[in-house]
């Protein structure tokens, strides 16, 4: 459930517990300001992902059954929101896709090595749609802004970690051509990184807050991102950073003006990435050399060079492994995949992708409902209402490009953030429908009215 790779050093146990009590306070008010269980247990279970996962050199160990205790973590969060959601809400039609792809993984499952493999796949998937639950019931009970400004506190481990990781030299160099991050003691810049890019995104959703104090956090946050220097949450968290400085700032501009504004927003992504890849080293120029022809480096790993290996910390080569031995499957592997979770008996890396990952493991039967998921999620947005419309939109649109490069949903941090956008996604959608809806009949209502009155009038004037 949780990233691999080489996992980063941690701090000293007692600085660990004495900072997570200074956190736990103001999460607790802010919990309590809130209406519903649904608010509280959504609040209370990403704080305490994040509060798992800093604890990795104890937490990520095999503790009982197999089982670490992030993993035992999850599997409790998930039980808890079950017994707490609205339970007629997991009859909601957003959540048939998810419920098709455990049945995929159940089936790729028992076709490959036996139904149990596929349990950490099916935890998972459920933990999303609890979280998506507890999302959509929170937005009902509290105000969108309100709590989105509450829901800060949860993520504030991350940036109290990266700070102190920062101040104190506290670094992970594991990348082949020496870049460093600083990543607060967690275990892993991936699962870091996608955590701070939803921070951001929380942030950006919130009202309520002096514009000073935003406008510092979104910029300490993507601050973060860049010292995490994994380059595809940076990338994925640029087209949601234009969005938000080009829609935050129309309204100081006259309509005429705003291309101003547009052409603004485009150099401010250009500066941010060229600032970013000084920043950082070589590391984003191996990805305009993948993109002149990505098709050169879709063959087999064999025919692969010294350089061409190295090429995206080395992820043309791993995505092509993958691709290739899919093919060279049986055809109901092609179909199902070769089971869910099964990379780790076939590679000593995970795929960086989720569209392969989903090709290898669950065959084309899973990739095909994995791209319907994103687009019906896609679609949810898009029918938002209009306040927030583009906002989801595109913040959906940084969470596929995460995708593209890494495996966000296949972290429990990148599944928070899924889940956060599609239930404010889901709710904005449906009370969108409740306010035209409502709308039409006072529409309706009007025109009978005054149908009745022309038809009554002259009556009584004869």
């Amino acid at each position: 459930m949780d990233s691999v790779g080489g996992g980063a050093p941690s701090f000293p146990l007692p600085i660990l517990i004495a900072v997570t009590a200074l956190l736990a306070v103001p999460l607790y008010f802010a919990a309590r300001g809130l209406r519903g269980d649904a608010a509280r247990f959504l609040i209370g279970a990403i704080w305490l992902r994040y509060i798992l996962s800093v604890f990795h050199v104890i937490t990520f160990r095999d503790f009982a059954a197999g089982l670490s205790l992030t993993a035992i973590g999850s599997i409790l969060v998930t039980g808890l929101g079950l017994l707490l959601v609205d339970k007629r809400y997991l009859l909601l039609k957003a959540l048939v896709p998810v419920y098709a792809l455990i049945g995929i993984a159940l089936i790729s499952a028992e076709l490959n090595a036996g139904l149990f493999t596929a349990l950490d796949t099916v935890v998972k998937y459920v933990y999303f749609c609890t979280l998506l639950i507890a999302t959509y019931e929170a937005l009902k009970d509290n105000l969108p802004g309100d709590l989105f400004r509450r829901l800060i506190l949860a993520f504030a481990p991350l940036l109290a970690f990266q700070i102190l990781s920062v101040a104190t030299g506290l670094v992970k160099a594991s990348e082949l051509d020496g870049s460093r991050s600083y990543i607060g003691g967690y275990n892993h810049e991936a699962a870091f990184s996608v955590a701070l890019v939803t921070f951001f995104i929380v942030v950006s959703f919130a009202t309520g807050l002096a514009r000073w104090l935003k406008f510092t956090l979104l910029a300490s946050i993507f601050a973060g991102v860049a010292l995490a220097n994994y380059r595809t949450s940076i990338i994925a968290l640029l087209p949601f950073v234009a969005h938000v400085f080009i829609s935050r700032t129309a309204g100081l501009f006259r309509p005429r003006q705003r291309w101003v504004l547009l052409g603004a927003g485009i150099l401010l992504a250009f500066v941010t990435l060229a600032i970013t890849t000084a920043v950082t080293g070589e590391r984003f120029g191996d990805l305009a050399i993948f993109l002149t022809d990505p098709g050169a480096y879709i063959k087999p790993q064999e025919q692969f060079t010294l350089e061409e290996r190295r090429l995206l910390s080395g992820r043309a080569y791993i995505w092509s492994g993958y691709i290739y031995a899919w093919s060279d499957s049986t055809q109901w592997q092609h179909l199902f995949g070769f089971g869910p979770d099964s990379w780790s008996d076939w590679f000593r890396v995970y795929p960086h992708n989720t569209v392969i990952a989903f090709l290898f493991e669950l065959g084309l039967a899973g990739l095909a409902v994995l791209l319907w998921w994103w687009a019906a999620m896609f679609r949810l947005a898009s029918r938002a209402r209009r306040p927030v419309r583009t906002d989801l939109v595109v913040a959906q649109c940084s969470f596929i490009l995460l995708n593209l490069a890494t495996m966000a949903l296949w972290q429990i941090e990148g599944l928070i953030l899924f889940a956060l956008i599609c239930g404010y996604a889901l709710f904005s959608a449906v009370h969108e429908g409740a306010v035209r809806r409502e709308g039409r009949q006072r529409f309706e209502s009007r025109g009978d009215v005054a149908g009745r009155k022309q038809v009554g009038g002259p009556s009584r004037a004869g």
